[in-house]
């Protein structure tokens, strides 16, 4: 077991499935409704601990008790909160509507709460960590934070996802150890080129690039691997299957694989999450650990 501190931010996440997408201005109803926390950040926290890691989660919450509620809610999936902070203004929110016709998805979000700072971040007490992952938001803070890690460290390894482009967020890249690029972060569609460049510009990091149906690439010593999807994936829910490879990367690196097994397992986890519908279950129902008050 590991113990993980991943920064970003929790949302809370109403999602409602429909047999298919409605055109402009048509009323439907829904085939299913849920809430539970969501984010970047939570999603791979929550994930980590279904992996039997200790995962603390440093994001902002609102006061209030819709706040109270999410962080109940994560504190019963196992996540540890104690470095959360509290402040004035609204849950944010994303509201989901799943398709069961193709499993996409289309996803609105409101937020009207500060981001997590690096002033929130070095009153962390940052000893004894084995893994710091960090949301790529908040760019003008994000390169202390990740300097504050790095200073705290001896040779635990930084992770930084990169999910898309952010003015200033290049500035956080050269500070991190492993690089998880989406698909969006990519201009001109081509990942092959995108990903070679990146292993001559960083050959001392792990890089990985996500690609949907075409799988995924990893870049470590100026080499360069490609794991394809598996063929016959059946959609039903992409909601959190970028946090799931992620996820799935974290846990194979921090327990030992080589960065060629911890890639495929990651495509592995991401596929698992593509078939059903949350995150339930993906790490075959290991127990998760003790939540903090």
């Amino acid at each position: 077991m590991a113990r993980i501190l991943v920064t970003g931010i929790v949302t809370l996440d109403h999602t409602l499935d429909v047999a298919e997408y409605p055109p402009e201005d048509a009323e439907i109803r829904a085939l299913a409704s849920s809430s539970q926390p969501g984010g970047n950040a939570a999603n791979t926290a929550t994930l980590l601990t279904q992996a039997g890691h200790r995962v603390e989660l440093a994001a902002v919450v609102a006061q209030g008790p819709e706040g109270d509620g999410l962080l109940r809610a994560l504190q019963q999936r196992g996540v540890y909160t104690d470095a959360c902070v509290r402040r004035r203004g609204h849950t944010p929110t994303s509201h989901i509507l799943r398709s069961r016709a193709t499993g996409s998805r289309t996803i609105v979000h409101y937020r009207d709460l500060p981001e997590f700072e690096a002033a929130d971040f070095r009153r962390l007490e940052l000893s004894g960590y084995d893994w710091f992952h960090f949301e790529g938001r908040n760019p003008v803070e994000l390169p202390a934070m990740l300097r504050a890690a790095r200073a705290a460290a001896t040779d635990q390894p930084l992770s930084l996802e990169l999910e898309k482009p952010r003015d200033g967020l290049a500035a956080a890249l050269p500070l991190a150890d492993v690089l998880m690029f989406s698909r969006g972060w990519v201009t001109g569609g081509e990942p092959e080129r995108f990903i070679a460049e990146a292993a001559r510009e960083r050959p001392d990091a792990v890089q990985t690039l996500t690609w949907g149906r075409r799988g995924a690439w990893l870049a470590h010593r100026s080499e360069v691997t490609r794991c394809p999807a598996s063929p016959g994936v059946v959609v039903r829910d992409s909601v959190g299957a970028g946090d799931s490879f992620n996820a799935g990367l974290i846990h194979a690196l921090v327990s030992g694989q080589p960065p060629e097994r911890a890639l495929a397992d990651a495509v592995q986890l991401a596929e698992r999450k593509l078939a059903q519908a949350g995150l339930d279950g993906l790490f075959g129902g290991v127990e998760p650990g003790a939540p903090s008050d």
